[in-house]
């Protein structure tokens, strides 16, 4: 490999989330939050490098080499042509989400979503004052599947303003098909829904999988939807927030421009995170990222057959993209709720408890983030096999 993924910084001593919570062993392996442990592909360094030199920091415009990146970028990977107008950014893409219900529904109004549900996107919703339908998930063969009768039967049922799509699905790991993408969209255009696509997990794929930018689905998809994703879960620069907005639909996108005209967002741009990005989109960190990727896939089935090879009682739902797996505990005699609480207690491993960070349909699981050395990695997993192995010896 021409990247090193084998070493990191010690993220105990930059404030790290993952490693550095509070009340935490001091042998801790932060395996929650999602983020990744590895130094940034080197040509972000080499964008950032200039304009800290530069030690000005005033207030700066898109360039157009920015947009030109990030249109190039959709054609490039997505065969989707992007006009600059449609384009905006704002920090945050859970903020992106929660501006947009702002716009697009009012208090007390339905908002659809697949379970089990990120706790921040719960929290958008709340936020906004609406009521949040469930369309849970279907455990299929080993996978999770969309229900679309119950979708279509509760947008009849609840009539909803918003459906908030996920995709790829967190925690799952779900990435749709076409097809699956074509009917949620036929179903929300035939009822007069709104679509608002969270796409930040959008960037890492497995087994030949392609994600479909909620605009590049069908012209009808351009008619009612907003698109968010952000570099940050594939290019590890969550401290440079940017989350890129497409608004393709006339009314809807000038009353998104509205909106973030009033947080001012569209004039005081971050200077580093505009450089970051242009350098990723203009395909320089292309290289770093299939190589990454290819290392992820390797931690992925490391854990994969250690679970199986080593009979815990644990089943792995298999990502289809990202690096966040979704175990489930609930037969590994260790009961369904606080499961985290096990985890560090038993193992020293923080991870994220299903119920706690997900919702109801989380309950008796656990999300795992396997984006850490290899190394790390094989000294989690000897640790969970002997925190099981001394439940099975106690008396």
């Amino acid at each position: 490999m021409k990247y090193n993924f084998d070493s990191t910084l010690d993220h105990r001593k930059n404030a790290s989330y993952r490693w550095g919570m509070p009340d935490m062993p001091q042998d801790v392996i932060g395996m929650g939050t999602a983020d990744l442990d590895y130094t940034c592909a080197p040509c972000i360094r080499k964008a950032l490098v200039p304009i800290a030199e530069e030690n000005c920091y005033n207030y700066r415009q898109h360039t157009q080499e920015y947009y030109d990146a990030v249109t190039g970028w959709y054609r490039r990977n997505y065969a989707l042509e992007v006009k600059q107008e449609w384009l905006s950014n704002v920090p945050s893409t859970i903020g992106a989400v929660r501006m947009a219900l702002g716009i697009f529904t009012k208090p007390g109004d339905a908002v659809i979503a697949q379970t089990p549900l990120f706790g921040p996107l719960r929290w958008a919703a709340e936020g906004a004052g609406v009521r949040l339908i469930e369309n849970p998930m279907k455990a299929v063969n080993g996978h999770y599947e969309l229900d679309l009768e119950d979708f279509e039967a509760k947008i009849l049922a609840h009539r909803p303003s918003v459906f908030l799509l996920v995709n790829p699905h967190n925690p799952t790991g779900r990435v749709y098909t076409q097809e699956e993408l074509n009917r949620l969209v036929d179903i929300c255009y035939a009822n007069h829904v709104r679509v608002i696509s969270d796409e930040v997990h959008c960037l890492i794929l497995y087994e030949g999988r392609r994600h479909i930018p909620i605009l590049a689905v069908s012209e009808r998809a351009k008619e009612i939807s907003i698109q968010i994703v952000s570099l940050s879960k594939g290019y590890n620069i969550m401290s440079l927030p940017h989350a890129i907005v497409t608004v393709a639909e006339p009314q809807m996108r000038q009353a998104w421009m509205k909106q973030i005209q009033a947080y001012s967002f569209g004039y005081a741009v971050n200077s580093f995170a505009i450089a970051a990005v242009t350098s990723i989109m203009k395909g320089e960190a292309d290289e770093w990222m299939q190589e990454m990727t290819a290392y992820l896939r390797a931690n992925l089935q490391e854990t994969l057959d250690f679970i199986r090879d080593n009979r815990l009682p644990l089943t792995p739902y298999v990502p289809e993209g990202g690096f966040l797996l979704w175990l489930d505990c609930r037969h590994a005699g260790i009961g369904h709720e606080h499961l985290d609480r096990f985890f560090l207690e038993k193992a020293h491993i923080h991870l994220d408890d299903g119920e706690e960070n997900f919702g109801s349909e989380g309950r008796g699981f656990v999300r795992i983030n396997f984006a850490v050395t290899n190394r790390t990695l094989k000294e989690a997993l000897e640790r969970i096999r002997t925190a099981f192995d001394d439940i099975n010896t106690q008396p």
